[in-house]
């Protein structure tokens, strides 16, 4: 029997481990960046959990909190109808038609902001009763009473007021339908303004303190409440937040950000916000107002804070707003 006995040279075994260090180095960077976007994914979603599953219905009704704002005894004796509507993302939206003592077909949407709800608003029903105005308010997705898993920050809401917009419009066919949303409220109005644009059903809208651009207020806010002021590092946050936004909610930020829509936007709008305002970017509301063409009208109200404008000065609040609906009308 012969035996062959092979030896392998130092020359191949340095030639096999030359061929093995490129897949050895491409297996690392796949495994450090598998990781690093897991890690990535985990820190975006506990934003995400943040933002947008936050607790709204805590105090489900509000209403006893807010019955200073507005005129009790006038909003208990006035007709009055609880409505619901289906969305059409299949949950129920709840609102409160107030009827106006007057017979009247004009009507006024309140919209209101995050983590409220259909009393908070309630605050301007005073104002455009005196003006002749049936109000209705209403509780928007994932607040008060309304059904949906989470807030979308007027993504899915702004499709819900386009809704509520037309159950107005086939009640009081022929009136005007004016729409006044706050905070996270103005920006649904404005997407929802982008909408209206095909029916022209609203004839004006009334936005206080709206945000241009929900990753500016997410950037602001981390930079604020957490405390995070590294820009990588918000941004890399941001990043992660968005994608799992679009796994769970489908939208890009940019899909619920006005500053992309308020260019196409005929309606007349009257932007509104308080010069001491440090919840959203402080120059949201004149950004908004410069990318709007046509009928708009700018009024910044000195030393109020975030939706605060009417508290502060009511008087000159209800003139801008009785006089920029005066205008429009007229024109109308």
């Amino acid at each position: 029997m012969n035996m062959q006995v092979q030896f392998t040279s130092l020359k191949d075994v340095r030639r096999t481990n030359k061929n093995k260090k490129p897949k050895l180095i491409i297996y690392s960077i796949i495994i450090i960046l598998l990781a690093a976007n897991i890690g990535g994914l985990y820190i975006g979603n506990t934003f995400y959990k943040k933002a947008f599953n936050i607790d709204t219905k805590k105090d489900i009704d509000l209403y006893d909190a807010n019955k200073t704002t507005f005129n009790e005894r006038r909003f208990v004796n006035l007709p009055k109808e609880e409505v619901s509507i289906a969305s059409k993302n299949n949950y129920k939206l709840y609102g409160t038609y107030i009827k106006n003592q007057k017979t009247t077909k004009d009507t006024i949407i309140l919209v209101h902001g995050l983590a409220g709800s259909r009393w908070t608003v309630l605050k301007y029903a005073d104002m455009y009763l005196d003006k002749g105005y049936n109000v209705l308010v209403y509780d928007s997705k994932n607040h008060g009473h309304s059904g949906g898993d989470n807030v979308t920050y007027g993504y899915d809401e702004q499709n819900d007021l386009d809704s509520w917009v037309r159950w107005i419009y086939l009640r009081n066919k022929g009136g005007v339908i004016g729409v006044h949303g706050e905070s996270m409220g103005a920006s649904t109005a404005l997407l929802q303004a982008k909408l209206n644009e095909d029916k022209k059903r609203v004839s004006f809208y009334i936005v206080d303190s709206p945000y241009s651009d929900l990753k500016d207020l997410f950037t602001l806010r981390i930079k604020e409440d957490y405390n995070i002021k590294n820009k990588l590092v918000v941004n890399l946050l941001l990043f992660y937040a968005e994608k799992v936004n679009q796994l769970k909610n489908h939208f890009k930020f940019s899909e619920a950000s006005p500053k992309y829509v308020v260019k196409d936007i005929t309606t007349p709008v009257l932007f509104i916000q308080g010069d001491q305002d440090n919840f959203i970017p402080n120059n949201s509301c004149s950004d908004l107002y410069k990318l709007k063409t046509g009928t708009k009208e700018l009024f910044i109200v000195p030393n109020a804070a975030h939706v605060k404008s009417y508290e502060t000065n009511p008087e000159a609040y209800k003139d801008k707003v009785y006089n920029f609906i005066d205008k429009v009308i007229s024109v109308k």
